[in-house]
């Protein structure tokens, strides 16, 4: 009977296991045994990623004293490249937090394994694509990484190599310059300003009958298409001429 109940028991329980993203019996060796299974829903850079837990909330984790250089930034783009190559998008990882669990932003702080029990973190920093930074108060592995660091410093791996690495960097497409059109300078036309034609409205001398007495008043001689008064008598010689004195 004994025998029959711890069979019962044992039956029962596997179901548990198999519910966890990575049960138990799959997990790797040097993995700590309270590590959470997730997955890996997406690699964003070198030292942030986004998890999937066995509940489908979707967690954005940033790696715990390992500091990658940003996209763009020498070694930006190879730290990437082998936090992907360690971390398949939709495969198996384990994540551990230290005493602190999130940062300023909201990200989640982890200790991360990928499937193959391989510490990502640590990983990152031996092969110096990443330098080992405490962030109190979590030191659970500091010792290890600057270690590890030492080590990269010392071979002069990746970002301790005083060089660039080859890879590739995006280089922004030039903004095609457009140059002014320049409009020709056009000189004003200056239109001569013309003469003042005799006005009927201006002063004319007074009329007389004739033009005898009109010099008796002081008034003549009158030009033809100058003065109004001309029309007024007879230019007898027709010489342009009225009221000659």
């Amino acid at each position: 009977m004994r025998i029959t109940l711890l069979a019962a028991a044992a039956l029962l329980a596997v179901p548990l296991t198999a519910a966890s993203p990575a049960g138990a019996a799959a997990r790797p060796p040097g993995v700590p045994t309270n590590a959470t299974g997730v997955r890996i829903a997406r690699i964003v850079n070198g030292d942030t990623l986004d998890v999937t837990t066995s509940k489908g909330e979707k967690l954005r984790v940033m790696l715990l004293e390992s500091d990658t250089p940003e996209p763009g930034k020498c070694w930006g783009g190879a730290a990437t490249r082998r936090t992907a190559t360690l971390l398949p998008v939709g495969k198996v990882a384990y994540v551990l937090k230290d005493k602190s669990p999130k940062d300023g932003y909201g990200r989640w702080l982890f200790y991360v394994w990928n499937a193959k029990g391989v510490h990502v973190n640590r990983t990152l920093i031996r092969n110096g694509l990443a330098k080992a930074v405490l962030i109190k108060p979590n030191d659970l592995y500091i010792k290890a990484m600057r270690a590890e660091e030492s080590k990269a410093r010392q071979e002069k791996l990746g970002i301790w190599s005083g060089s660039c690495d080859k890879s590739p960097q995006p280089t922004p497409t030039p903004t095609p310059t457009v140059k002014p059109t320049v409009k020709p300078t056009v000189k004003p036309t200056v239109k001569p300003t013309p003469s003042p034609s005799p006005s009927s409205s201006d002063k004319t001398d007074p009329r007389y009958p004739t033009c005898a007495e009109a010099n008796a008043h002081g008034y003549g001689p009158y030009r033809r298409g100058v003065d109004p008064e001309y029309a007024w008598y007879q230019d007898r010689d027709g010489d342009g001429l009225v009221c000659e004195r």
